[in-house]
């Protein structure tokens, strides 16, 4: 993740967490403040899942992977 990206994402958490806090929200703002600063953290394990999950879908999409291959003669 480049530098211009993690500022975005980070002024993006910041306006959140100002717009929960207006609003009320204060038992949300931990979370908020978890993302911020273990962001490079949770980054990866968004795409570690992301990775899984789109290696799952293609290995079970193909539905004759499970039948047995039948001989022509």
């Amino acid at each position: 993740m480049n530098t211009p990206l993690k500022s975005m994402i980070r002024h993006a958490l910041t306006a959140l967490g100002t717009i929960l806090t207006l609003i009320g929200l204060n038992d949300a703002i931990p979370v908020i403040d978890f993302l911020q600063n273990s962001l490079d953290y949770v980054w990866e394990a968004a795409i570690i899942l992301i990775g899984f999950v789109t290696t799952l879908i293609g290995f079970l999409k193909d539905s004759n992977r499970f039948e047995t291959p039948t001989e022509t003669k």
